[in-house]
């Protein structure tokens, strides 16, 4: 036990740092993962979204999410090691859509909280990054929501 104090001391340090920074986002899918892959062709995406094949599925997964049914129906939350949560939305030309919501490990010094939003023939795709515990259940989550309280301090200097 004397030999494990140096080491229990330095995860407390570097936990109190926010070295070893975690928090808990949801992770789930309506995505069938079969069928997008075999609809990619990019290697770069198609590795990516591998992941997508060990992720719960579920239809209370999408966009109209409730915690407590989704968590019943098997979508999971757990840590999500110095990263962020996600939640992509696809949709596709003929007017279905899914969503994948999940963590983004190691990212939290380099992704922001964030949305982009991509339109093309094929259909829409939408990413938004938060890092907060549990974030990644808002049906879109926008930096204009972050912004507006700041906003509003500005509104009474003028």
């Amino acid at each position: 036990m004397q030999l494990l104090r140096p080491f229990i001391s330095l995860i407390f340090t570097q936990a109190a740092m926010g070295r070893l920074s975690s928090i808990m986002c949801y992770t789930c899918t309506t995505i069938d993962a079969d069928r997008l892959l075999s609809d990619l062709y990019d290697a770069t995406w198609r590795r990516w979204l591998q992941n997508v094949r060990f992720v719960p599925k579920t239809q209370q997964c999408g966009d109209f999410f409730v915690p407590e049914l989704a968590l019943r129906s098997g979508t999971r939350s757990h840590a999500c090691d110095d990263g962020v949560c996600m939640k992509m939305w696809f949709k596709e030309i003929s007017g279905n859509s899914h969503v994948w919501r999940g963590c983004v490990p190691n990212a939290h010094q380099h992704v922001r909280s964030d949305c982009t939003r991509i339109s093309s023939s094929q259909g829409e795709m939408e990413l938004c990054t938060c890092d907060n515990n549990l974030c990644n259940m808002a049906r879109r989550v926008t930096a204009f929501s972050t912004l507006l309280p700041l906003a509003a301090s500005f509104s009474f200097l003028f």
